[in-house]
């Protein structure tokens, strides 16, 4: 059943509203809205914050472009441009910008004004204040990784890696002396992120948690655990952080693996039982034709199909054992005789709820990070725990490496927007798999490889011209 209250966009009794339309979005850190200060309660904090899980949903972000561009830029998709959209499967980028800069940024200026309520005026449960506080530093954190993941310089040639440029992390809302921030390095936005999750952790407590479509204290860990493993990439230490918060979760969640007979189902089944964190849709608000079904198999749409060819690196058909229930009819098929997902996101009215992060994830981050760190036994339990619960039996791996590990993902969650940052951030360049597909602005027909400007998103010459202390990305 979904949540009753799906994110409310307004709250009554009160004399705020916090609007979501596109005059929230311009691409401007400059927030346009005035805020009066009508929060005085436990439940007008709550009701605050969920108009930024509700902006999470946003088509230019979790409800579609955010997770369809970490899969249409890699090896696993291409955009066959059916109705011109995902032309970045190219990774051809202009000034006017790219990504999902304006809605991320919209999404933390509500989680500012949530953290910035005087918790000590408001009435109600100090816990409950506390923890909806807890839970917008958390998200914070989160959007400000996917911000950096985006637009950062950590990855290009010559750029400096963790010295190099990041984003602008933003702490307050429509602060006058802040309203035209700098950027700051990839070191500080990850030092900032660490901090905002420990944080968050403090402050939330497991006994107020609900359900996965909420930010929770095992969310919190979660988004710890992936953040700090892709930062592992510029500070090696991280790597122990990600096992340590990923284990956590595993361990105190209360979250499983979903078995082989009920993997597909878990793709229509509202906080099933290895959601640590997802984002609620209905039928009355859901992304409909701006969804991810539909960018996948819509008779209009269906831009994004699976790349498939016959060169040396194998395409997502190669990958998977025929008995991989990943792989059965109703996972991956045809449609409109395209080669596409057909059971992830499989309402085509988008209504289907949205998990950015799964228990599994945790398994595979642990498995890495154990590795790492040299103890490769635990690392392989931790890795075949996976393909054992898809068909594959308890010992499907004989050996932990970083290839199998970073197979296994690639398995578990292709077309869910993790395969472009787990390509870059073990120092890979795109794999080419058909030359004509991939084409490119230099019309070689050759994806970037690892170091290339173009594995980053220009940020929009509208922030440009908002913003004097901005600084374009290199190449742009």
């Amino acid at each position: 059943m979904k949540n009753i209250y799906k994110y409310l966009m307004l709250f009554v009794a009160v004399t705020v509203i916090v609007s979501c339309n596109e005059d929230d979005l311009e691409p401007t850190l400059a927030q346009d809205k005035d805020l009066a200060s009508g929060i005085t309660s436990a439940g007008d904090l709550a009701s605050v914050l969920n108009s930024a899980y509700d902006r999470m949903s946003a088509s230019s972000y979790y409800g579609r472009d955010f997770i369809i561009d970490g899969d249409v830029r890699t090896d696993n998709a291409y955009s066959n441009m059916n109705s011109g959209r995902f032309a970045s499967s190219g990774m051809n980028y202009t000034s006017q910008g790219a990504g999902p800069w304006s809605t991320i940024y919209g999404v933390i200026a509500i989680t500012n004004i949530v953290i910035g309520a005087d918790a000590a005026g408001l009435t109600g449960s100090a816990a409950q204040i506390a923890h909806t506080q807890g839970q917008a530093y958390a998200l914070r954190a989160l959007a400000h990784f996917d911000l950096l993941k985006s637009y950062g310089q950590h990855f290009i040639t010559g750029q400096g890696g963790a010295a190099s440029l990041g984003v602008p992390y933003v702490k307050t809302y429509k602060d006058p002396a802040n309203l035209t921030p700098a950027r700051e390095t990839v070191g500080s936005n990850v030092g900032n992120i660490a901090s905002d999750l420990t944080t968050a952790i403090a402050m939330m407590s497991q006994s107020l948690d609900g359900s996965s479509s909420y930010m929770t204290v095992a969310g919190a860990y979660a988004v710890l655990a992936r953040a700090a493993l892709y930062a592992g990439s510029v500070d090696p230490s991280l790597y122990g952080t990600a096992g340590t918060a990923a284990k956590w979760v595993i361990d105190n969640s209360g979250k499983s693996p979903v078995s082989a007979a009920g993997f597909a189902a878990s793709y229509t089944t509202d906080n099933a039982s290895n959601s640590v964190f997802e984002l609620a849709f209905s039928g009355t608000d859901s992304r409909g034709i701006n969804g991810c079904a539909y960018i996948l198999r819509g008779t209009s749409y269906g831009d994004v199909r699976i790349l498939t060819g016959t060169g040396a690196n194998p395409d997502l058909y190669d990958i998977f054992d025929a008995t991989d229930v990943r792989f059965s009819a109703d996972m991956i098929g045809e449609a409109q005789g395209y080669p596409t997902v057909l059971g992830k996101y499989p309402t085509m009215d988008g209504s289907d709820n949205i998990t950015p992060i799964r228990i599994e994830e945790m398994h595979l981050i642990y498995a890495e990070a154990m590795l790492r760190a040299g103890d490769a036994a635990t690392a392989l339990t931790y890795l075949n725990n996976i393909p054992a619960v898809r068909g594959l039996g308890a010992g499907y791996y004989a050996s932990a490496t970083l290839d199998n590990i970073l197979l296994e993902r690639r398995k578990e969650f292709y077309f869910e927007g993790l395969r472009y940052d787990d390509l870059l951030r073990t120092g890979q360049g795109m794999p080419l798999i058909d030359g004509f597909k991939q084409l490119n602005d230099d019309l070689t027909g050759t994806p970037p490889s690892y170091g290339s400007y173009r594995t980053a998103f220009p940020i929009g010459i509208g922030e440009m011209n908002a913003n004097p202390n901005m600084v374009e990305n290199y190449g742009y």
